[in-house]
């Protein structure tokens, strides 16, 4: 028998919403009034579908409304599968067209991981208008993210987070600075070259720390809250940073960046997604973008 065949002996589509309304709510009015039908149509509907597939799914007791071993088994499936036709519709079925999602995230992260690979997205969920906002420009007249992707330690209490990328860091230079001397090492601690720092002196600590080398204050430091920036500043031969070794791979290419060593540490921080927890489980396009996301970090690691 086809599956085409097979989908002959599906019961009616409106008995299995009745029924699975039922089972949710272990109460054939709870169910009536989600299905905006009488309680007397709900129960004609259960009967139908009982009598079609020749056993109980349902047991009516002075507690309430009970589920056999089928019923639970069918409850389940019809769940699943109710669930994952309103996704689409909820994805396909916008009353404009199309659906906006709006993502905060800094500069460094938009340009590096999402501009380049967001095209793929969109040619997959065309019912999907991203909107990309930096996390530190919003205003009261500003629409509120539907999430965010932040460089931070601890996610705010109370929503869904996941970690999306937590960075293998490298120390990187300018290859002129890095044929001014002998070994690559050197560099390390020279007095003269400076350590370029994002927001903090942490990474330089681990990384010494990680090598079980010893931490020297003889070098001049440069902080900044961009990592763009950082990176010029090395490219430029200001100094010496840290980067996500994946994310230098082009500038190596190019002959702009050198790696001094590939002795690499994780940093505590990571780059998480967050959002409100009931935005993941009402917004089907936000579990979406966040699938694909996590898959597209992935292939960078």
């Amino acid at each position: 028998m086809t599956d085409r065949q097979r989908r002959k002996l599906l019961a009616n589509l409106r008995a299995l919403r009745a029924f699975e309304a039922v089972g949710h709510h272990r109460s054939f009015t709870a169910a009536a009034n989600e299905l905006a039908v009488s309680q007397g149509a709900v129960s004609h509907q259960i009967k139908q579908l009982e009598e079609r597939l020749g056993r109980r799914l349902l047991e009516r007791n002075a507690r309430g409304v009970g589920l056999t071993s089928e019923g639970s088994l069918l409850l389940d499936v019809c769940a699943r599968a109710f669930e994952e036709i309103a996704d689409v519709l909820s994805l396909i079925g916008q009353e404009n067209g199309t659906q906006i999602l709006r993502i905060r995230t800094g500069p460094f992260f938009a340009m590096e991981v999402l501009v380049p690979r967001m095209a793929g997205f969109l040619e997959r969920n065309p019912g999907i208008q991203l909107h990309l906002s930096n996390l530190e420009e919003r205003s009261g007249g500003q629409e509120r993210e539907d999430a965010q992707i932040k460089y931070c330690l601890h996610p705010p209490a109370g929503h869904y987070a996941i970690e999306i990328l937590r960075e293998r860091l490298v120390p990187v230079c300018s290859p002129a600075l890095l044929a001014s001397v002998a070994r690559g090492e050197d560099l390390l601690f020279s007095q003269s070259v400076a350590r370029l720092h994002y927001r903090n002196a942490s990474d330089w600590k681990n990384w010494l720390a990680h090598n079980h080398l010893q931490e020297t204050r003889t070098n001049a430091n440069l902080f900044f809250d961009d990592q763009h920036t950082l990176l010029a500043a090395a490219r430029s031969g200001h100094g010496i940073g840290f980067s996500h070794r994946a994310f230098v791979e082009a500038d190596i290419a190019r002959g702009t960046l050198c790696v001094l060593s590939e002795d690499m540490f994780q940093p505590e921080e990571c780059y998480m997604f967050i959002c409100p927890k009931e935005s993941m489980a009402a917004n089907p396009a936000l579990a979406r973008f966040r699938d694909w996301l996590i898959e597209e970090v992935a292939a960078i690691r």
